[in-house]
């Protein structure tokens, strides 16, 4: 009995020094009760301030000269000769590509040839017109003179003077002579017709002359604008054709403006229609790491295009940026990532969107469930939690526009009051009144909220 006595003596020092013990230690537990700071999680805060925001549209897409031209040729030739390598400066009109002209200029030996021939027959034509007509005026004076011997053959037959045969005679006569004028002059017209009809092949003797001239003009292949050659895809010996409907032909090299560059993005459809000319860009390349590059809106494509190489065939709108290159030279072909600015709004309460969290709302406490900024019709409430004496305050917000960084908070909170902004992890698990302190390392303020517009909205690297 008298040891059941010390062991049950033995257990109740032990439980109640195990209970102070977790009394004492207890209270260090975020939300325990009596709680301190000692365990509390360390985050960064910031003070929402009146600034700026600007809406962003964010798109890939790839760095192409803004003016670039692709030479082949227009007729079925040989290379001679390239006098411009690859990354050569060329002006206009300088001399890119001679192709083999022996061939053509043959051809325009023989089409001025027969247009000598055209011209010598034209003038034998012309001269047996001219015979035929001479033939023509002849008959017609014959016949004249007939017509007169027969109105005197039938006077002197009323006065009996002459037999009926005279008059017989004179009139055969003039009948053959009629006949022989109706066919000079049908001879005349169709020597006249045969003339307009060389005049003609005559005109296309010009055209074929004019048509291989040209021909040969095409083998010789100047720059149309001053530029850079960026592509060489020939060398001289090789035979270059030209294009076809099902054929694109031989594309002999290309010239670019490499002064101009531009960004052609493949815009979404749900982005498109807040994109306009002249808007504000910002360009990024991995080429260039520690740079980003201005850039203004140049065209927005009002016809969509579709992407042949995605597997759910996907849409986009082609958008054309202007880069503002600086004087550098920015390679042709680098994959570029691209924020445009689109709508400016100014005087408005920001917070990072890091910050900004999705809550079930029906966890949130009831009392923070009765918040204008809760919808009980959603699932989902948008939260952010303020530091308050230490704590971590769930408070529900309707948000506006974000930009790369901040969201717009149009209701639930108040220029200058703390809010938790990170690190993300401990957002994520962040519940309310849990013990926070600051971490002085890493503790942010969010006075550049009212810096200029690059400040504001400028994507980092």
């Amino acid at each position: 009995m008298r040891r059941l006595l010390i062991i049950l003596g033995v257990l109740l020092v032990i439980g109640l020094v195990t209970g102070g013990l977790v009394y004492q230690f207890g209270t260090g537990i975020p939300g325990g009760p009596g709680g301190t700071a000692k365990n509390a999680v360390k985050v960064r805060v910031e003070e929402p301030r009146l600034g700026e925001l600007f809406e962003v549209v964010s798109a890939p897409g790839k760095v192409v000269p803004k003016t670039k031209v692709s030479i082949s040729a227009r007729v079925v030739a040989r290379i001679v000769e390239l006098p411009k390598h690859e990354g050569a400066q060329v002006k206009a009109g300088d001399l890119l590509v001679q192709l083999d002209s022996s061939e053509i200029e043959s051809q325009l030996r023989a089409a001025e040839a027969r247009k000598a021939a055209q011209i010598a027959q034209i003038k034998t034509s012309e001269a047996r017109l001219t015979a035929r007509e001479s033939q023509l005026g002849s008959v017609r004076v014959q016949l004249t003179s007939k017509l007169r011997d027969l109105k005197r053959q039938e006077q002197l037959l009323q006065g009996n003077d002459v037999a009926q045969a005279a008059v017989d005679d004179a009139l055969t006569a003039v009948d053959q002579l009629k006949a022989q004028l109706e066919g000079e002059e049908g001879g005349v017209r169709a020597d006249r017709v045969s003339l307009e009809v060389q005049g003609y092949e005559l005109a296309a003797a010009d055209a074929e002359i004019e048509r291989v001239r040209d021909a040969l003009s095409y083998t010789k292949i100047t720059s149309p604008i001053d530029g850079i050659v960026t592509r060489l895809n020939a060398e001289v010996g090789e035979l270059v054709m030209t294009g076809t409907m099902n054929n694109a032909g031989t594309v002999i090299l290309e010239v670019a403006d490499l002064d101009r560059m531009i960004v052609e993005l493949r815009v979404d459809e749900a982005d498109v229609a807040r994109l306009a000319v002249g808007q504000k860009a910002f360009v990024r390349m991995q080429a260039y790491q520690d740079e980003v590059f201005d850039g203004s809106v140049e065209s927005v494509a009002l016809a969509d295009s579709q992407d042949l190489t995605s597997g759910d065939r996907a849409r986009f709108y082609k958008t054309e940026i202007l880069i503002q290159t600086n004087g550098k030279r920015i390679f042709s072909g680098l994959n570029a990532d691209v924020d445009v600015q689109t709508r400016h709004h100014a005087g408005v309460l920001r917070v990072p969107s890091q910050a900004v969290l999705g809550r079930m709302v029906d966890d949130l406490p009831t009392d923070i469930r009765a918040k204008p900024e809760v919808d009980l019709n959603k699932t989902i409430a948008t939260v952010v939690f303020r530091k308050i004496n230490g704590k971590a305050i769930i408070t529900p917000v309707k948000v506006g526009p974000s930009d790369l960084t901040h969201t717009i908070v149009t209701s639930g909170l108040s220029e200058g009051e703390t809010v938790i902004t990170g690190p993300y992890k401990i957002l994520l698990a962040l519940a309310q009144d849990q013990d926070v302190e600051l971490d002085s390392a890493i503790t942010t303020s969010n006075a550049a909220a009212t810096t200029t517009t690059t400040a504001a909205s400028r994507p980092a690297n």
